[in-house]
């Protein structure tokens, strides 16, 4: 048998990583912004004995069709840790995948919710230690989205974003480097992929899988009507048969399957701008509003929301990663960022 020595001089290096762990998907880039990963935030373990089966898009696959010797788990929820030892066990496999298994010492910069409380916030660095990391800082999400975004937030003038992760979306003010006001509300992706389930039973008595809600969202809902006609075919049952389905539809039949979560994201952004001060919104007037998150990718979001809000709007370039190279960032010295971190 042959013993694997580590070099001690290993456990003196210290490399540095971004993490955004939300309810949707788990980022890890390194301090120059490389996406290392980009996965699932979801971990399947065997009823019983507690061993990991699968993580990341493997484990999704399994939602809706697992058997019972098989939990499937979603560890985050709406940008908090609801399953501590699954977080922990999906997260040290993912740590595993991006960086060397040599014993060298590593630290994290996390990206947390700024509305969730600092007990939640202390819990997701705890979770971080516990899967293997020396070291971990976190940066709250708007401050890292805006800096990912190239937004100069060190001025003395407002800026809004909206940031809509999976489980979570957050509307926030933020001036002179900090977080002026948030809102925060659990509207997110999640919502999209529900309301477009509950259109089509309605509207075609079928019942799809979490996954085709969230295929069919992606690929046909709207917030403004697209240019040119999209289609796909979804997969199903019939509800009052429970025999399959295979429909051909476009975007015409997606036609105000996301009335209600617009509805509740105006309200999010309203409400934080009335408990904004009058000089900051008057900012806000010139410098508008961005999108941030998976969830801002919906088709047209940017106008239907510009023109209830009366704002310039605008979606971040890859508004899913933005959060996370804000946070790699704060990894760099040369960038002087590190005021971001939540002390």
């Amino acid at each position: 048998m042959s013993l694997r020595l580590r070099n001690p001089l290993n456990l003196l290096r210290s490399q540095a990583i971004a993490l955004d762990a939300g309810s949707g998907r788990t980022i890890i880039t390194n301090q120059q912004s490389e996406v290392l990963l980009d996965e699932p935030s979801v971990i399947a373990i065997e009823h019983g004995t507690g061993a990991v089966i699968a993580t990341g898009a493997e484990a999704k696959s399994y939602l809706g069709k697992a058997p019972e010797r098989i939990q499937v788990i979603r560890p985050i929820q709406a940008g908090v840790i609801v399953d501590f030892d699954s977080a922990k066990a999906m997260l040290r496999i993912f740590f595993k995948r991006v960086l060397p298994d040599d014993g060298s010492r590593f630290k994290v910069c996390a990206v947390v919710c700024h509305g969730i409380t600092a007990l939640e916030k202390r819990t997701f660095a705890d979770c971080c230690k516990a899967a293997g990391a020396a070291r971990v800082d976190l940066v709250d999400a708007p401050l890292a989205a805006a800096v990912g975004a190239g937004l100069d937030i060190r001025q003395a003038k407002g800026r809004l974003l909206l940031g809509i992760g999976a489980g979570l979306a957050e509307a926030s003010v933020l001036c002179l480097s900090d977080v002026v006001y948030s809102e925060t509300a659990r509207i997110g992706a999640e919502v999209f992929h529900e309301s477009v389930t509950q259109h089509l039973a309605a509207r075609y008595k079928v019942a799809i899988g979490e996954n085709m809600a969230e295929q069919t969202t992606i690929q046909l809902a709207w917030a403004e009507r697209p240019a040119e006609t999209r289609r796909m075919t979804l997969t199903g049952k019939y509800s009052g048969s429970g025999t399959p389905c295979a429909l051909e539809l476009t975007d015409d039949d997606l036609e105000g399957a996301l009335d209600g979560p617009l509805d509740m994201l105006e309200a999010l952004v309203r409400k934080a701008m009335d408990k904004t001060p009058a000089e900051l919104v008057a900012d806000i007037a010139d410098t508008g509003l961005v999108l941030y998150g998976g969830g801002a990718q919906i088709h047209g979001l940017d106008i239907a929301l510009g023109a209830r809000l009366g704002l310039r709007t605008r979606v971040a370039q890859e508004p899913s990663k933005v959060a996370v190279l804000g946070a790699a960032a704060t990894l760099r010295p040369d960038l002087d960022f590190k005021k971001l971190l939540v002390k």
